[in-house]
């Protein structure tokens, strides 16, 4: 009780010396707070959105034909992970042209065929209607507006799909599954999902992907994925979580999170600086109080323990006046933000907040900063002697180890809290040893600066005396300031840079002649008619480039067919497997250049290739 006493009455009467300490507690743990929860929130929507951007939790894909041993894997999977919902959607481009004779236009489309229970998440939103299943019933489609301007069609008017004919019932507006950041190589046309084989597009060679969307309790998503990867690693089966979109988004979040909860800690560690100087000082000050103490009794350990129950509390009180000073900040951002155009469909949801673990963290910081930095300055309780009150005593310089083993453990505990907001012990490391060996630099700096300026001492100017010998006297702050305000330059400095930094990772860079816009599928015999309507339009010929481009595999090489019917195929041929871009320009790009043999100048007597 008598350290529970001590600490209320010296809190009593010092809380005006005590203020400072409060404060910069406050407002670290407000900036982490506030920084960390506000990513969360926008984060939280991401994940949210993840699912509808899916339109499912997993889905298992395949470019091939499902065989009755895959589809016998993944039901028993299903039932063991508690599958509550299925569906089946085949997906490939293909072209679309109007039904009637008239019109001699065609477009590259991106076909879905969906079943009735489609989407499992989100909702297929049409203009000026409300998505049923039945629309899609006897060879219905559903198509974005703009094919319809392409095709100069309208609801009601019929397609040709392949070698079926089908009418638009509906125009799309917003579709589910159509993962963001996703390049399209055309508008979307939904169809019935049993009116797909009746288009022959299903046929062999056709590039057709089919993909089973599962609707699965949260906790069994991760395993499931997990054991569809290993049952078919060696097929060509690949299975992913809605969350992989999430955490495709949310790497950036992530990384976000971390470097604005960093500089929070870097606020938090400047404050720690002035705590660590006012317990110094409120130490100093209270040393005749001490010595009377212990002439009563009072052992230094339970001192320091008055001290720092004082110090825990003080960081607890500023920990919370933290969390409520983010709250406010927090809570305020949607009256003076608004949403970027674009961005609006997502931010509107957002409900800014302060999260539970973004303050539970705060806190922690809070309190851990203030032990951590008031730990040193408070083993000074230890040299303090009753005899102090008779006479003026200098305490004998000795190697003090205790003192050392505090500070090798308060170093320790700011690298593993600096890791902790890092998510990286290397980061935090790095911070850590960069932190000490700036600190010494600036300490180095203020005894050099007190050194140079100590011939002023002498001068006849009284205020420019009494301002040299100010900083030289015992108890002055001079290098705790100098580290302070040097710190506080750096890590503005640093900081902005490390954002310039992380900005321009987070965007996507273009060269100055990347193109501003793609156009499709322009046939041979409409190139001149494309040149035509550019020029006709003002744009220059050097502005564009009209580039012959077919997709295509090797099927031999040396008059060797090679076979790709397995994954171990695959495999063993390496890139031979995949498709290739292949064109027939007569010209190499500024990018390119011939390392082997030479670029043709004209028609060749016998077929020749020039490969990458």
């Amino acid at each position: 009780m008598f350290v529970l006493r001590m600490a209320v009455r010296e809190t009593r009467a010092s809380w005006r010396r005590l203020l400072f300490f409060f404060i910069c507690i406050a407002i670290g743990v407000a900036a982490i707070v506030a920084l960390r929860s506000v990513i969360q929130n926008v984060r939280a929507v991401f994940g949210r959105e993840a699912k509808s951007l899916n339109a499912a939790d997993v889905l298992v894909s395949t470019t091939r034909e499902w065989t009755p041993e895959t589809l016998q894997t993944i039901d028993r999977r299903t039932e063991d992970a508690h599958v509550t919902a299925r569906s089946e959607t085949i997906e490939t481009p293909t072209m679309v042209r109007p039904a009637e004779a008239g019109k001699a236009v065609v477009r590259m489309v991106e076909l879905r065929a969906v079943q009735d229970n489609f989407p499992l998440y989100g909702t297929l939103e049409l203009d000026g209607a409300t998505y049923t299943h039945e629309l899609l019933k006897g060879r219905g489609a559903l198509v974005r507006p703009e094919l319809l301007a392409a095709l100069d069609v309208h609801v009601g008017d019929e397609i040709v799909i392949g070698q079926a004919t089908f009418t638009i019932r509906g125009v799309i507006t917003n579709e589910p599954g159509r993962s963001l950041g996703t390049f399209s190589m055309g508008p979307r046309v939904l169809v019935d999902y049993d009116d797909m084989a009746a288009t022959g597009l299903t046929a062999f060679g056709s590039r057709v992907r089919r993909v089973l969307l599962l609707k699965v309790p949260d906790a069994q998503i991760e395993p499931l994925v997990r054991a569809l990867h290993r049952d078919f690693r060696d097929d060509f089966v690949s299975a992913r979580s809605f969350r992989s979109t999430d955490d495709a988004v949310g790497q950036n979040f992530d990384r976000a999170e971390n470097y604005l909860s960093l500089v929070g800690l870097v606020i938090v560690v400047l404050g720690g600086i002035a705590v660590s100087s006012v317990t110094r000082v409120f130490v100093l000050q209270k040393m005749r109080s001490i010595a009377v103490l212990k002439c009563l009794g009072a052992r230094s350990r339970q001192i320091i323990a008055v001290y720092l129950l004082q110090i825990l509390t003080l960081g607890l009180a500023g920990s919370l006046l933290g969390v409520v000073l983010a709250s406010l900040a927090v809570n305020a951002i949607p009256y003076v933000m608004t949403a970027p155009a674009g961005a609006a469909s997502l931010l509107k949801d957002v409900q800014y907040g302060v999260s539970l673990s973004a303050a539970l963290q705060g806190i922690g910081i809070g309190v851990l900063v203030s032990l951590l930095f008031s730990l040193v300055p408070l083993l000074q309780v230890r040299g303090v002697k009753p005899s102090m009150l008779l006479r003026d005593e200098t305490v004998a310089a000795s190697t003090d180890w205790l003192r050392i083993w505090v500070m090798v453990l308060v170093s320790s505990g700011l690298v593993a809290l600096t890791a902790w907001q890092a998510a990286s012990l290397r980061v935090g490391l790095i911070v850590c040893i960069g932190f000490t060996l700036l600190a010494g630099v600036l300490q180095l700096a203020g005894r050099v600066l007190v050194r140079l300026i100590s011939p002023l001492a002498s001068t006849r100017s009284f205020p420019l005396r009494h301002a040299v010998l100010h900083l030289s006297r015992p108890g002055n702050q001079t290098r705790v300031i100098l580290l302070a305000v040097g710190l506080g330059a750096f890590f503005i400095v640093g900081v902005r840079s490390l954002q310039n930094s992380l900005l321009a990772e987070f965007s996507v860079e273009s060269a100055a002649n990347s193109p501003d816009m793609f156009l499709m599928d322009v046939q041979r015999g409409q190139a001149e008619g494309m040149r035509q309507f550019l020029s006709a339009r003002g744009v220059p010929a050097a502005s564009y480039q009209l580039l012959p481009v077919l997709r295509a595999r090797v099927t031999g090489v040396r008059g060797r067919e090679t076979s790709l019917e397995s994954f171990e195929d695959v495999r063993a041929r390496g890139s031979l497997s995949r498709e290739y871009t292949v064109t027939y320009r007569d010209r190499l790009e500024d990018n390119e250049r011939v390392v082997a043999g030479a670029f043709w100048s004209g028609p060749s007597t016998e077929p020749e290739v020039s490969v990458e």
